[in-house]
């Protein structure tokens, strides 16, 4: 075979090779429109419903409302003395709904220091504690003690352990950030839990399996139009058989515990007569506080605080008064309880 030969028949090869790999794209288009079959339809083994594409953009919680709180004149110091994880600005949301209503808050950091911590906290109607990371000392804890015997009112939000990663130019790292007031409020009978929660289920969450949902567990003015509470970072509340502390909202079914994965109904909010315990503290925050009924119960928690008795005169810090000080308002010593798998009970 010459060489002009050779070259005519891989010419003609090449041809006809490109017309039928052409002819049949163009034949699927005429009676298709597409080659193939189009994305998730008739596909074995595809991804899970919450990955397909009607899913990619699912509803979220709407964030509407305002945070309500009733009038008057109280005044409110919020504590910012302990190693506080929180921003001036978090609180902005609260510290306006309470301005607008013509209360009077005030941060720690910014009262003479000269003060004693009872001087500090008398003429005040209520204590705002935000993720302190430093325990109080034995003599901030009986004046608190005092505070509430008197007829003062506190707030608490707290967070479980959690490791925080931070970058920087010369590299990041991370960090371990735990609650450091137990010391506070376990003589009220109430302290973190150990572990952050979850609920992968969609209609348990926030659009994200850490973003909980949490539910009245009976009827408390705090509960009063809130039915639905978001934690974004949530954690349980540890609360004594023996103590007068009772459960205020509890996770909705299907939560379990991060590390242990143990399912249940955990407390998330807990009160005495004059402390409210809060498992989470981003539902402050402004770009929390307006989902689901998040302001609602904001504002109920600022009532609480402005509707707190405010004693003119507050007793100081004795000698006498240790780590082992009783209360007027809670239980005493520092044991705890370990939280079970049941479903809490509602309460009477």
């Amino acid at each position: 075979m010459t060489e002009g030969r050779v070259v005519t028949l891989v010419a003609t090869y090449i041809v006809v090779a490109v017309l039928l790999v052409g002819g049949t794209a163009l034949l699927g288009l005429a009676v298709g429109g597409t080659v193939g079959t189009p994305d998730g339809v008739g596909i074995e083994g595809q991804s899970p419903a919450q990955f397909q594409p009607d899913r990619v953009n699912p509803e979220v919680d709407p964030e509407t409302g305002r945070i309500a709180v009733e009038r008057g004149d109280a005044r409110i110091l919020v504590d910012a003395d302990h190693g506080n994880q929180f921003e001036e600005s978090d609180l902005e949301p609260a510290v306006e709904a309470a301005f607008r209503a013509g209360h009077t808050v005030t941060f720690s950091d910014a009262v003479d220091s000269d003060q004693q911590y009872n001087q500090t906290l008398a003429g005040r109607s209520g204590l705002l504690v935000v993720q302190p990371t430093e325990g109080f000392s034995a003599g901030e804890r009986a004046v608190i003690r005092n505070f509430t015997a008197e007829g003062g009112h506190v707030v608490v939000f707290a967070e479980p352990t959690q490791s925080r990663v931070s970058t920087g130019l010369f590299g990041g790292g991370a960090t371990t950030v735990s609650f450091g007031a137990n010391n506070l409020t376990e003589s009220y009978g109430v302290r973190i839990g150990a572990e952050p929660l979850f609920n992968v289920e969609d209609s348990a969450n926030d659009n994200n399996f850490k973003s909980i949902y949490s539910s009245p567990r009976g009827d408390d003015p705090l509960t009063e139009g809130a039915e639905t509470v978001t934690f974004d970072a949530g954690g349980y509340v540890v609360v004594r058989r023996t103590s007068d502390a009772e459960v205020v909202y509890q996770s909705v079914p299907g939560t379990r515990t991060l590390d242990s994965r143990r399912a249940g109904q955990y407390p998330t909010v807990a009160r005495t007569e004059n402390l409210v315990f809060v498992a989470d503290t981003t539902l402050l925050e402004r770009s929390e506080v307006y989902d689901a009924d998040n302001e609602v119960f904001v504002g109920n928690l600022l009532s609480f605080l402005v509707s707190g008795d405010a004693p003119e005169r507050l007793p100081g810090a004795t000698e006498t008064d240790g780590d082992g000080g009783g209360t007027n308002d809670g239980p005493t010593g520092n044991g705890t309880v370990t939280p079970t798998n049941e479903t809490p009970t509602p309460s009477t």
